[in-house]
């Protein structure tokens, strides 16, 4: 005789030899003591797996905290470097500003320069041209003071000659005792009229050669005064161009160097910024594969439920069947030979015992509907959160 267990295929009842000399009903008992320890044991092991699954599930929460601190510290490097970024455009710009001021101020100095040159350039023809009248005046005055030289000595030459017509004159008027002429006052007024007229050439002739000369140093110096200042502006304007140049040659490598850490500043940006999207694809990854443990151990959970209860109604029917038995046993032996019997013909017919573990079953159905049911709603909840 033996009698169906429901349960799992693992733990199937233990075969026991018979004796033909031990009676049915103690080995009905012996194997109804045995599957309950088996299930027991069962039992325990799923509730230690259980608590197991349990712990493993509230250490795997732990992962949200670490992605938003991860997360929060990723998003201050990227306002850091989002902020020295704006710092380092802005240095560039006021860079720029000044670099674009020094551009025009250069222009400036160096269309003033050039007006200079030209300046310099007229000046220096006005120079020339004057240097040449000045030598054609002073080779002018040389003309006119040996022409004056002549002329005193054509003069004194004349008056020499006259001087000795005079006396020829005198001495013939001498002879004539008839005419009375007065030579003397005539010779003495032409005299005195050829020295004036000789004195005022000269005089006019050294008053203009003076002024000519007075003028032309006037403007010599003039000139001079003009050119020393023209010289002292333009060797002035290339120290200030040579510090211009200084200046801008520095700015630009300054605006290199500036451009030089944006690109850096932009490429570490870059690097942090895809670093920090890997490693938050990674958490997504490693979120969405703790979810599906998560879900899976939920399903193994609730699998574990229905086992718990269904071995729970099974551990409930043995005990109602080896407490059935206890007290058939207590009873007397024709009762026990009736009920022996009684139970023979039922487990031939194979209707008892799998009839009441199925109205325990129906009994106990209403929780794992639940439990199902919550299971369901959650891994919907968690599917839609993933997505």
């Amino acid at each position: 005789m033996s009698c169906p267990v429901t349960g799992s295929p693992t733990l199937g009842p233990p075969s026991l030899p018979r004796e033909p000399n031990v009676a049915p009903e103690d080995l009905l008992s012996a194997l109804l003591l045995l599957q309950v320890q088996a299930l027991e044991q069962r039992n325990q092991l799923l509730e230690t797996r259980w608590s197991f699954l349990q712990g493993q599930g509230t250490a795997t929460f732990d992962l949200s905290h670490h992605y938003e601190t991860f997360q929060s510290s990723l998003q201050e490097e990227l306002r850091k470097v989002s902020q020295e970024r704006g710092q380092l455009e802005a240095n560039l710009l006021q860079v720029l500003e000044k670099v674009e001021e020094f551009r025009i101020r250069y222009e400036d100095e160096i269309s003033k320069r050039t007006d200079l040159e030209f300046t310099f350039v007229q000046l220096k023809k006005d120079l020339d041209a004057e240097c040449l009248r000045r030598t054609e005046l002073e080779t002018k005055l040389k003309g006119l003071q040996s022409f004056v030289e002549l002329m005193r000595t054509v003069y004194e030459q004349e008056l020499k000659d006259l001087t000795a017509q005079v006396k020829d004159v005198s001495v013939t008027v001498g002879l004539d005792s008839r005419c009375h002429i007065d030579l003397s006052g005539i010779v003495e007024e032409v005299k005195a009229q050829y020295d004036a007229i000789a004195a005022r050439s000269l005089e006019e002739a050294e008053a203009y050669s003076r002024s000519q000369l007075e003028e032309r140093a006037a403007r010599s110096a003039e000139f001079g005064s003009s050119l020393q200042s023209s010289r002292c502006e333009i060797a002035d304007l290339n120290v200030r161009i040579q510090k211009l140049r200084s200046q801008i040659l520095s700015i630009k490598s300054h605006c290199l160097k500036l451009e030089e850490n944006i690109k850096v500043a932009e490429e570490q940006g870059e690097l942090a910024f895809q670093d920090a999207k890997d490693k938050l694809a990674q958490l997504e990854a490693a979120l969405q594969k703790a979810k599906q443990d998560m879900a899976r151990q939920l399903r193994e959970y609730q699998d574990l439920m229905n086992t718990k209860l269904a071995l729970d109604i099974e551990i409930a029917t043995y005990h109602k069947l080896v407490e059935g038995e206890e007290n058939r046993m207590d009873l007397p032996s024709a009762t026990v030979v009736s009920a022996v019997q009684s139970r023979c013909r039922t487990t031939a017919s194979k209707s008892g015992l799998s009839k009441t573990p199925s109205r325990k079953k129906k009994n106990h159905r209403g929780p794992v509907i639940k439990i199902t049911e919550m299971s369901e709603k959650y891994l919907s909840q968690e599917s839609e959160a993933s997505e």
